[in-house]
């Protein structure tokens, strides 16, 4: 059997579809052939990454077998449980290849080359960190094609787009939340004129799919594969995002439309974090959405369900993060990589719009 030809850059693929597309838009940015890796975990895939280890052994054999020289030039990845797989092929390189991670690895960033990262995750401050004002995306830009669009004409204009997540760590998501956000939105499409449609995302629940339902019925609640996320976004005259999904936020705020923020509570859990956090003096090392939220109202990227906001990125994320890529490997790129600075209000406390 001939030799499989390995790519000189390779992408660790996890189980999110939101992370998955951070690191491949990265990766087509390079405009460098590059091999994707499916990491598929034992059951104990989340102990090493506590541990800080340096293993594949909590990969299935199928996928450790994927791990073998000839060693890349470039590893990027996200989400904690591969982190000790990145640092595994550092260290059986030799320390050639060079380690670019997205989002919070959930250790110092000296164990990588590089690290980007937004405004939700506590990561600390170092030379090597790169702070980016949404996540990277790949969505946006897609037309709707011919069937695609003679679809979306019996939905007048303006459309108003709803985009739902689902429950997430830390945060109440309650079917009340969709429901009020587009019943606000009904009512503004009857003194205004338009559409309301919704979009479910996998991580949504069927009681979160009901309550869009209720409200607006099987058609304009879309579930499936068609339309795709892509052209709904592109056809939308406003976006609508739940405050859980970074991802999907990051997603509207690129495609330049009016942008509307539908804000979660945070959970008795949170609540009681934030009151261990105080207790100590120091921060709980965990995502925090306020931050991301407070960091695209402070930069006019996002509105609410009453008023969206159309906002203007300053910097272009992508081209942020391959130029500080290209740094970190050493190949020649024009001008100099400037850290995307945070500024979060320092005399008020976080604004939480209510929803609907």
């Amino acid at each position: 059997m001939a030799p499989i030809k390995r790519a000189d850059v390779w992408v660790l693929l996890g189980p999110h579809r939101g992370d998955n597309n951070q690191v491949l838009a990265l990766a087509e940015g390079l405009g460098r052939p590059f091999r994707t890796i499916e990491m598929e975990y034992r059951w104990f895939a989340h102990l090493p990454a506590l541990a800080r280890s340096v293993s594949i052994s909590q990969l299935t054999p199928e996928a450790q077998r994927k791990i073998t020289p000839p060693w890349p030039s470039l590893v990027i990845g996200i989400g904690q449980r591969s982190v000790p797989v990145a640092r595994y092929i550092k260290e059986a390189s030799g320390g050639r290849s060079t380690i670019v991670r997205l989002g919070d690895p959930m250790i110092s960033p000296r164990y990588f080359d590089l690290v980007l990262t937004t405004a939700q995750y506590a990561v600390g401050e170092a030379e090597n960190v790169i702070r980016l004002p949404i996540n990277l995306t790949n969505s946006s830009g897609i037309i709707p094609d011919r069937i695609e669009d003679r679809w979306l004409e019996r939905f007048a204009r303006p459309r108003r787009l709803v985009v739902i997540g689902g429950k997430t760590s830390l945060w109440r998501f309650d079917p009340k939340t969709v429901s009020e956000a587009i019943a606000e939105l009904q009512a503004r499409a009857r003194i205004e004129g338009g559409s309301v449609l919704a979009v479910s995302s996998p991580r949504t629940s069927p009681e979160l799919i009901e309550a869009a339902r209720a409200e607006l019925g099987h058609e304009a609640t879309i579930t499936g594969s068609f339309p795709r996320y892509g052209a709904l976004l592109s056809s939308a005259d406003e976006i609508h995002v739940t405050g859980d999904s970074v991802a999907m936020l990051s997603d509207a705020v690129a495609s330049g439309k009016p942008v509307g923020l539908i804000a979660l509570e945070p959970d008795a859990l949170a609540k009681f974090l934030r009151w261990v956090e105080a207790l100590r003096g120091r921060p709980i090392r965990m995502r925090d959405l306020i931050k991301f939220w407070d960091d695209l109202r402070v930069r006019d990227l996002v509105g609410t369900v009453a008023k969206p906001r159309e906002g203007i990125l300053d910097v272009d994320p992508l081209d942020v993060a391959l130029k500080a890529v290209r740094a970190a490997i050493n190949e020649p790129v024009p001008g100099r990589v400037v850290p995307v600075p945070i500024r979060l209000p320092s005399t008020r406390p976080a604004a939480r719009p209510a929803v609907g």
